[in-house]
């Protein structure tokens, strides 16, 4: 897996209105229903909105085991994780949308509406004929100084290429500025500095024609990751 199709997978699971949302129902089978995306956290974090007393609301209280899929063409991003209930007015007030008067009259005050917040633990993808499967706590091992996803890097095998972390910032090609700079600083990974995107690294992620990201910026991604979540 690496940073380029991480990122896709976030795009995919932000721009994608509805998702299939699994439960397990009160004979411990798997059911799975559509369901409207309200708020999402890239591929790590979900909000949705259901009523108190319906029966997601009811089956998450029994086992909060849970999976949402999103899908967008023929490409597909499975989170598996859990689900949990937030009643407090705060989180509810804040995700309420106009829309949500259709099923509850009252208002954001509605005593029957109710957020889901799901957390992502592992996730299985399938993005431009590519498949990949990782945990969250995987991905959030600082692999690189820059957010380059070294354990999925084709390189890393055919060169023999350790990655700037363990090389000390010498990769297979050679001395590496950002992981330099980075290292210089002081910083675990780039994405630590408050200079953060550098010139440099910018150009790395979002316009080296050869080399850079695609989808531009997907290890800034990546970084911005490892700094809220590891």
């Amino acid at each position: 897996m690496n940073a380029n199709i991480f990122e896709k997978a976030n795009r995919i699971v932000k721009e994608t209105g509805e998702a299939a949302f699994g439960l397990v129902d009160e004979e411990g089978a798997p059911t799975v229903s559509m369901i409207s995306s309200i708020r999402t956290d890239g591929i790590f974090q979900a909000w949705f909105a259901t009523g108190l007393t319906g029966a997601k609301a009811q089956r998450i209280r029994k086992n909060p085991k849970a999976s949402v899929c999103y899908r967008e063409g023929g490409d597909n991003v499975t989170l598996v994780g859990g689900a949990s209930l937030v009643t407090e007015q705060e989180t509810r007030h804040a995700l309420w949308q106009d829309w949500f008067i259709n099923h509850f009259p009252l208002g954001m005050d509605d005593p029957d509406y109710v957020v889901i917040a799901f957390r992502t633990k592992r996730v299985s993808l399938w993005i431009d004929n590519e498949s990949a499967k990782f945990s969250i706590r995987d991905l959030l091992k600082v692999q690189s100084r820059c957010g380059l996803l070294c354990d999925g890097c084709a390189w890393r095998e055919s060169h023999g290429c350790k990655g700037c972390v363990a090389s000390n910032g010498q990769p297979f090609y050679g001395a590496c500025p950002v992981a330099a700079c980075c290292q210089r600083k002081g910083y675990l990974h780039c994405g630590e500095c408050p200079d953060t995107p550098c010139e440099k690294l910018h150009a790395y992620s979002c316009t080296d024609p050869e080399h850079g990201d695609q989808p531009a910026g997907a290890r800034l991604a990546v970084l911005d990751s490892w700094k809220r979540f590891a």
